[in-house]
């Protein structure tokens, strides 16, 4: 009893900005350890639904062991996705990492295919057992959200011809449109985050749009971890894909999708 008000008084010794940034920091590490522990939580959540789902849960956790095996079911799921997708009468896009292209694709043909040189996925989706991968790409993924630093429908100001001459010779100019560097984030299905941008290049003001991009990017990913803490809800984790192509292809891409877009990824 003697202890517990010895402890007590020396609490209150410290004064009130002392306790304050007590529980600041209190507060502070149970936030990392929740940041921390999202991408178990992740794993879960998509090992309940897989295990729901009619066409991933028959997967025996054995067939793990058989590369070969395991290879031919991914590439079967693949297929069936890509079945789906030629349902839609629109442009989608397919992004198969095993070839590393992006595709551009409407009724089940590929109108578009461009060379990715370099891209990068989310140790989570690496390392995902098949049952999971099964469920999760065995269909096209709806993109439920986005931003872009790309013009969706650029507006090209033309002055009309004085006469016919002046007509003929505005048929020649070249388009003077001024491109944006090209950047685009697409939110799919179970959290994925899909993150595509122009290749490398020294200009400063690419740069500074690549910087404002992923500021943006950062500060809608912190607003949700925050509102999740405050709410007293669990942290969400966002595996990512991350991919590099020319500028102009990924404009191209972009302005194609339509506004309800669909996305099969081949992540063998």
């Amino acid at each position: 009893m003697q202890k517990q008000s010895t402890i007590l008084k020396y609490i209150h010794s410290l004064g009130w900005k002392w306790m304050l940034a007590g529980l600041f920091g209190i507060l502070l590490f149970i936030f990392a350890v929740e940041i921390a522990l999202s991408p178990l939580q992740k794993m879960k959540e998509y090992q309940q639904l897989s295990l729901a789902d009619s066409v991933a849960s028959w997967n025996d956790p054995g067939m793990n062991n058989y590369a070969e095996m395991k290879q031919l079911i991914k590439e079967k799921a693949y297929k069936e996705a890509l079945l789906k997708l030629s349902e839609s009468d629109s442009f989608q896009l397919v992004l198969n990492l095993n070839d590393s292209t992006v595709n551009l694709s409407i009724k089940g043909l590929n109108v578009q295919q461009t060379k990715v040189n370099e891209f990068r996925r989310d140790k989570l989706l690496g390392k995902m057992p098949l049952r999971e991968d099964i469920y999760i790409f065995s269909k096209p993924l709806m993109i439920s959200s986005g931003f872009a630093t790309i013009v969706k429908e650029p507006v090209v100001v033309r002055h009309a011809p004085k006469d016919t001459v002046e007509a003929a010779l505005n048929a020649w100019q070249p388009d003077t449109l001024i491109q944006e560097p090209a950047f685009v984030f697409f939110e799919l299905e179970h959290g994925i985050h899909l993150i595509m941008e122009q290749n490398e290049d020294s200009l400063f003001y690419t740069k500074w749009k690549k910087f404002n991009f992923y500021n943006k990017l950062r500060f809608k990913l912190s607003k949700e971890a925050l509102s999740n803490f405050a709410g007293f809800k669990k942290q969400d984790y966002h595996p990512e894909i991350e991919i590099k192509m020319p500028a102009d292809e990924l404009r191209a891409i972009y302005r194609a999708l339509p506004e309800k877009a669909y996305v099969v990824i081949n992540i063998n």
